[in-house]
This record gives C-alpha cells, structure tokens and sequence, in this order.
C-alpha cells in the first residue's frame, strides 16, 4: 500500500471512529446541570470532547503504527478493528454503569466480577443481556462497516485526500479542546469553581490539571479556605486504640439483629410494613437514623464496627474482627446467624464474622430471595431448641427488597407491577412505579417474615430479655434525586433507613437526633458491661446516650466516596485521596449547591474533625 493511501485510510478511520465514540458517550452529557451562563454551558462539552480526543491521541499512536508499518491491509483493519470494539464496548458498558449508579467502572465493578457470591447480589437479568448483546454486535459490526466501506466504495477517492494534512489538522483541532480544558479547570480548582471542577468524575479516565503548588511557589494567593485534608496513615490498622474493659453484669441481655436489604425509611408504616409498624409501638423508634453506607458491605460493616466505610478496605486486608463480635464470642453467646444472600460477598466471612466461620448459614436453599427469606423463622426456631441456656446473639440478613425484588405472587399488593427489568432502558425518563410497586411487594413480604420472627419471640417468651433491632442495611431509590438503587448517591432515599430499637422494660419512644448505624456497636456494648469510651473503638455512641440529642452530623460511605450529613444538607467528598480538592454540597432536597457556601451548612471544625477521623484507626 502506498504511503499516501496509508495516511488516508487511517486518517477517514480515525475520523469516523472519533464520531461513533463521541455517539456512544453522550448518554454523559445527560447529567450536566443545567448551565446558569455560557461559561457553564461551554465547559462540560469542551471537557467531553476533549476527554476523548486525549484517549484518541493515545490510541491513534498505536493504530499508527499498524498503517505504517504493516504491509497486510486485512491484518491492519482486523487488528485496529479488534482496539476500537474492545474500547467502545468497555465504553458502552461504562456509560450503563454510570446512568444507573454515577460511578465508572472500577475496582467495584473488578470486585463483582471476581468474588465468589456476588452473582446473588448482581442478577442482570435476560431482557437486559439480549439488549447488551444486540448493542456490542453493532459495535463490532461497525469496524466491519468501515472496513467495508473503505475497501469496496471509496479506497480510490481516499487518494484525493491529503491524509498527513488531515491527521495534522485534527490533531490540532483535538490538542485545542484538550489545552483548553485543561486549563479552565485548573483555573477553576485555583478559585474553588465548583461548576468546573465537579465534571472530573463526569467522564472516564478524565484527567484533571490542578496548579495550586506552583500558584503558590509564584506568589499567587491561593485560596485555601476550602482546603480539608484527611489525616495520612501507614495503612496498618490499630483498632481498637485500646484494651476495651468491662463490668460484670449478672444477667447479659439476648441479642436479635434483623437486617432487610434495601429497606428505606418511608417504608415503615401500616400500609406497607404493617407487622413491623405494630412492632415499633413497643419499641424506641429512631425516625431519623443513617445508614453507615449506601450498600450492603459499608451499612453491615458500619453497624458492628463502628467505623466509617472507609476502613473498609483496610479491615478486609487485615482479617480485623469487629470488637462487638470478639466480645460477644468470648462472653460464651450463643450465636446463630442466617443470611438470605452469601457472605462472601460482601465478604463478611473475612470482616463481621471471620471469628465465628461455623455458626454463619448463608447457603439457604431455594431459588431467589423469597424461598430464602420464607425459610429463616424457621431455621431460628429450630435453632432456639439447639442452644444452652447462655445468652443468645443472632443475626437475620434478608434479601427480598435487593433487586431485582423477590415475593411470591400472593403478596402483590401494590400494582401495576413489572416482571423484568431492562437495566439498558432504565433512565430517568422512565416509567418507574411498576418497579416501585415490585419493590414495595417485596418489602410487604419480608415484613410478614419479620411478624413470624417477632411471634416465635413472644410464643417463647423472650422478649422479656431480648434486645430487638431492625433496620435495613441501606435504602433504594427510584429517580427520586436524579439517581437509580443504591451505591450511586448519599440521597436519603439511598441512606435513610428505619431503625427499631426494642429494649425491654423501656417505654415506647420517638427519637428525631441524627442517629446512625455507627451508634449500633457501642450501644450494644454497654448492653454488655462496656465503660471504655466509645472513641476508642468506635465513631458512634451509644443511642441510650444524652450526647445524641446535641449531634450535628452523621457520616455515611460510598466505594470511593463519603459524605457528611446535616438535617440541611450533604458534603460529599472522596476517600480515595488524601486531600478535598473536589467535593461536593447538596441541598435537604439533594440538589447542587455552590461549594463556597459550604458555610451556610457546615461547621469547619466538624469537617476537619471528620478528616482526621479518616487516620485515627491507623498506625
């Protein structure tokens, strides 16, 4: 092939595979606010188009060299084909991850894929897999196209375009978006723009230019009024900080801890949990406590560590058991504990209960969550007539409400509802009530579950001397803020979660603090004896304690975020830096906010001692 048709060719391939990617990633532009100004408009669609003209800039030296030097056109196309699919694909799969949960693909999405169990939490569903199958044949099928096109139709006018002018203009063209993105955003970091700097997690792979160093070595007054940093760690765990101490107590108080996976605050009243709402009579109700996390593994793991979420990762990679646990173990409790969905994943068998392997059933029987859920009364039952008389610890994780919302067909009450659901249509256009309504159903089944596990509790007369707690681990959204399920925002829908209390011999009480699931732990703990201060193993306290009716906060986590939240608004922020470069402020109806009136939300001190929070379980 001659060197003239060589640059031709690949200049038209480029140009045309620029066009499908840009086509394929516009489902991002989607989530730009709307602009206040031209400045605002401009900015998001300079950044896409540079954000993938950079990729195309570091792609195209690879394609390059394929049309250089490589004799062979078919080799040169079907290679060069095989790059492009492969990366519109992955492109195409992370624009689905990212209208639904606002997040790209990352070491989440690595840990679905590899971790034994997480096919019970992840079910994709047929509709949504012959969609994606459909839309990745058109993508493959376009490089087909291309080379088609080109070979058959137009190779012989390819010779009228000067190629090597063509890839030097569009490289231009693409050097010009890129430099000017770059440096409006470092512009806006400088001043603290938050219509600028919010777009870095826009698109993938986007790579922001921060200049504050070398403002500041010139002399430039750099504005550091928003300039929190987490406090850094050797990444070795020291929890608790010290030796936890007890006094004895006479009699230890049975412990029952019911879980219901995506349980949102607004679903406990007599119409959809009518069991449990008969039950909160009777109990302390906290109407406005938080989930730790907005998923199961930082909601389960906030609730018997007391740690924020992001000690997740660094719990996990110590094999750390919560103290609540190792307490509860040494204290010679009875302990039974049955989950609806493996614990592996999340990997609670190296977390929560790596001290107790053998009392977790977690491989319940039965095809999908409601022949599970159905089943735990009466392996809790049957249990009860196994164990000694030593006290009892259980822990009853159910699953119904997680989609894609399990129930059997008698427990339809909220209609219309919807069989499937096709993740590739979902967006927030949609006609959400049918999956609403599914979700409700599911809800209205568990709560049955729930009433049959509170009568086993009454038929034997425990409650005498039994704890109670039920909670859900997270929430679930429907668009109700812009966002879909769980794990893609801190929107109450997502983290406000119902919690009853039933302790014995204590009065029905309504409690509006903020509470959270990090309270769980320590209050459990002085149940038991506990009078090491909470701050020693914990970021809670305890819920029976007089400190909770002056909180200003709560703090929940995400996979690489977290937020601190008021009864006004939400700071949301990343942990998977050291420093807050970016964040986030938003409204009491989660609705952006302009991040240099943090003040009007938030106290300095609160959120500098949150950083420091962030190190103060490392060595």
């Amino acid at each position: 092939m001659k060197p003239k048709l060589r640059y031709s060719i690949f200049f038209f391939f480029i140009c045309v595979n620029i066009l499908i990617t840009l086509f394929i990633a516009s489902p991002y532009l989607e989530f730009v606010p709307t602009a206040e100004s031209f400045a605002e408009w401009a900015f998001p669609r300079i950044a896409f188009i540079s954000n993938f003209g950079l990729i195309y800039l570091l792609v195209g030296v690879i394609l390059f060299l394929l049309f250089k030097y490589i004799s062979s056109k078919s080799i040169i196309f079907i290679t060069s084909g095989v790059i492009i699919a492969f990366f519109n694909t992955i492109l195409f799969i992370d624009t689905i991850i990212f209208k639904l949960y606002r997040f790209h693909i990352n070491s989440l999405v690595w840990n679905i894929l590899m971790t034994e169990g997480s096919s019970d939490s992840v079910i994709i569903g047929q509709s949504t897999l012959i969609n994606f199958t459909f839309y990745v044949l058109l993508i493959i099928l376009s490089q087909f196209g291309i080379y088609f096109f080109i070979d058959r139709i137009i190779i012989k006018n390819l010779l009228k375009i000067n190629g090597r002018a063509g890839l030097k203009y569009l490289s231009l063209i693409l050097l010009f978006f890129i430099f000017t993105d770059k440096l409006i955003y470092a512009y806006g970091d400088l001043i603290n723009k938050t219509y600028i700097t919010r777009y870095a997690k826009l698109y993938p792979l986007y790579q922001p230019l921060t200049i504050k160093r070398l403002a500041k070595k010139w002399g430039y007054n750099v504005n550091q009024e928003v300039n929190f940093k987490h406090s850094k760690s050797t990444g070795l765990i020291k929890y608790p900080l010290k030796e936890i101490e007890f006094l004895k107590k006479n009699t230890l108080p049975n412990i029952v801890i019911i879980a219901i996976d995506s349980w949102r605050y607004d679903m406990l009243n007599e119409n959809i949990s009518p069991e449990i709402h008969s039950f909160s009579k009777e109990s302390l109700i906290f109407d406005n406590h938080y989930s730790g996390g907005n998923a199961t593994r930082f909601g389960i793991f906030s609730m018997f560590y007391g740690l924020y979420g992001s000690y997740w990762h660094s719990i996990l990679s110590e094999r750390q058991e919560p103290v609540l646990m190792e307490k509860i173990r040494k204290m010679d409790y009875n302990i039974g504990i049955w989950s609806s969905t493996q614990l592996t994943w999340p990997e609670f068998r190296k977390t929560a209960f790596i001290g107790i392997p053998e009392k977790l059933v977690d491989r319940i029987q039965g095809s999908g969550a409601k022949e599970r859920d159905i089943q735990h009364p009466k392996l809790f039952d049957a249990w009860l007539d196994t164990i000694n008389n030593n006290p009892f610890f259980s822990f009853l994780f159910l699953d119904a409400p997680h989609e894609p919302y399990s129930y059997p067909e008698s427990f339809t009450k909220f209609k219309p509802s919807a069989n499937k659901i096709n993740y590739m249509d979902l967006n927030k256009k949609s006609d959400v009530e049918p999956f609403f309504n599914n979700y409700k159903n599911a809800v209205y089944f568990d709560d049955y579950v729930v009433g049959n596990l509170i009568k086993i509790l009454k038929n034997r007369n425990l409650l005498k001397n039994t704890v109670v707690i039920i909670t859900g681990d997270h929430g679930a959204e429907f668009y109700e803020r812009g966002f879909w399920g769980h794990n893609s925002a801190f929107s109450p829908e997502q983290i406000k979660v119902p919690f009853i209390f039933y302790l014995p011999d204590e009065k029905p009480k309504k409690y509006n603090s903020l509470t959270s699931h990090l309270d769980i732990a320590p209050t459990l703990l002085e149940l038991l004896g506990c009078v090491t201060p909470y701050e020693e193993y914990s970021f809670g306290e305890s819920l029976l304690s007089e400190n909770i009716k002056q909180r200003n906060y709560v703090v929940s986590s995400g996979w690489s975020e977290s937020a601190i939240i008021t009864n006004d608004a939400t700071l949301v922020f990343s942990t998977e830096t050291y420093n807050m470069n970016t964040f986030e402020i938003r409204d009491k109806e989660y609705g952006l906010v302009s991040n240099d009136k943090y003040k009007n939300y938030f106290k300095s001190a609160d959120i500098n001692q949150v950083m420091l929070n962030m190190g103060k379980f490392f060595k």
